[in-house]
């Protein structure tokens, strides 16, 4: 506690000669760093606190950054990367950054990926993420870091591009011990990829945990790990934060803490003898399901009840797969879903209850089946709204192709197959760049048709 309140008094020295007009501010900014390492914190209000990235267009930001003589940052990020998802939760929201980087510059966080942004990545030469790009107001690239920063080494990059050099050393010196707290959990979170089993991470996070007073266990830093590295909704780090969820929704909201015991549940039902070890290899399915919803139940009967539909859809279409039958059950069942549950999706946690996903399980397994293709459609042409439609014939494409790469023998009736998929796939949304070239690079065929399928689809890939 001396040395956080040594580090308070020099942030708030350092700020006071910033700006002694807002002091009364950064004595209550102080107060809630301390708050966010020693005590149960108000989370919502830490986060408000941190980077407030804008929400406007690439041109009106450029507009903004010359009138107010202003550098712009961007941080370009992907959906699916984690280092990215590391500085959203740990870096963005930091207090400290969030008063230097609103303070002096123009924040721009672009998915690289969508809309803008793919031509944006483009103009900037991003090749991989995180990139944290800092521009003057005419555009010059002042700096550009790719991969992962902590919280002081972000700090000295804004530094470096506001004063040519890391000034303050204080303040970012001042910050090393909170960033070695968080970098030492991402130490501990890429020891667990060395367990080949989901029980052994549980465990193995487990034991990490029990070194740590439990009122931490409800801090950013950690609870994220638990949300993020957690696989059985009976570990006791699940049933932990399950115990005490109406505390979790208070601090995180309800909808995040749902959507945590949700995805939980869906583990649970997707690999039961995983979760419940080697005494249960001996139940049939039957036993081992009935044993499991029973206990699901106890922890919520909604949340139960819809994972256990969804279950029963997707073992409905393996079964249109294999038997090409069931399809009036599998209808009948998803509209049951879409009236109780579907309306819970966004909220609690996005399962593949979309025809894209249940079009890709339905997909063919033997490319020799005749006409599987065009009775799937025709089927689900009867019975799908047009937007539903649409998805089902894109999964399933898309799985007609990915089984054609991985199938070694090509028949007349697996090109015919292909070249439906291929017809397809030219008359809906486009398909992603990186799926068009780790697919359809990899079909090498004389056929004309299949040629001028795969040129048009590559060419308006996104």
């Amino acid at each position: 506690m001396k040395k956080i309140l040594i580090f308070l008094l020099f942030i708030i020295a350092w700020s006071s000669c910033k700006n002694k007009g807002k002091s009364n501010h950064d004595k209550e900014q102080g107060k809630r760093i301390e708050s966010s390492f020693d005590k149960n914190i108000n989370v919502g209000e830490l986060n408000k606190k941190g980077i407030e990235f804008s929400s406007e267009s690439f041109d009106k930001a450029i507009k903004i950054s010359r009138e107010l003589n202003k550098p712009i940052f961007i941080d370009f990020y992907t959906h699916w990367c984690g280092p990215c998802k590391r500085m959203d939760n740990f870096v963005f929201t930091d207090s400290i950054i969030g008063d230097f980087y609103n303070k002096n510059f123009i924040c721009l966080k672009i998915d690289a990926e969508k809309g803008e942004g793919i031509a944006l990545a483009n103009k900037f030469g991003v090749q991989g993420y995180p990139t944290l790009l800092f521009l003057t107001p005419n555009l010059e690239i002042k700096l550009k870091h790719f991969g992962y920063r902590g919280t002081k080494n972000f700090l000295e990059l804004g530094y470096t591009v506001i004063d040519g050099k890391s000034s303050n050393d204080s303040v970012l010196n001042s910050l090393s011990n909170y960033d070695s707290k968080v970098e030492s959990l991402f130490e501990f979170s890429s020891s667990l990829n060395y367990y080949s089993r989901q029980s052994e991470k549980d465990s193995a996070l487990f034991d990490y945990f029990k070194d740590i007073p439990k009122n931490k266990w409800y801090t950013p830093q950690y609870f994220h790990f638990i949300e993020n590295q957690s696989y059985s909704i009976f570990s006791p780090l699940s049933e932990f934060v399950i115990a005490n969820r109406n505390k979790y929704s208070k601090l995180y909201g309800k909808t995040r803490i749902d959507k945590f015991i949700s995805r939980l549940m869906s583990f649970a039902i997707k690999t039961p003898k995983d979760l419940y070890g080697k005494s249960y290899n001996n139940f049939s399915n039957d036993e081992i399901y009935s044993l499991l919803y029973s206990e699901l139940e106890k922890i919520d009967f909604v949340f139960t009840n819809k994972n256990k539909l969804n279950h029963e859809i997707i073992l409905l279409c393996k079964s249109v797969r294999d038997n090409n039958k069931d399809w009036n059950s599998l209808f009948t069942k998803v509209d049951y879903y879409n009236k109780h549950y579907s309306q819970f999706d966004k909220e609690w946690y996005n399962f593949p209850n979309n025809w894209y996903t249940r079009a890709l399980m339905i997909s063919p397994i033997n490319l020799e089946i005749k006409n599987y293709n065009e009775t799937c459609l025709k089927l689900a042409k009867s019975k799908l709204t047009d937007r539903d439609f649409n998805e089902f014939a894109k999964g399933l494409s898309i799985g007609t192709v990915e089984r054609f790469v991985s199938n070694e023998k090509q028949s007349e009736n697996t090109k015919n197959e292909l070249t439906i998929a291929l017809s397809t796939l030219t008359k809906l949304n486009p398909v992603s760049k990186v799926w068009a070239n780790e697919f359809l690079s990899k079909i090498n065929m004389s056929d004309e048709d299949i040629i001028n399928y795969k040129e048009k689809i590559i060419k308006n890939a996104l």
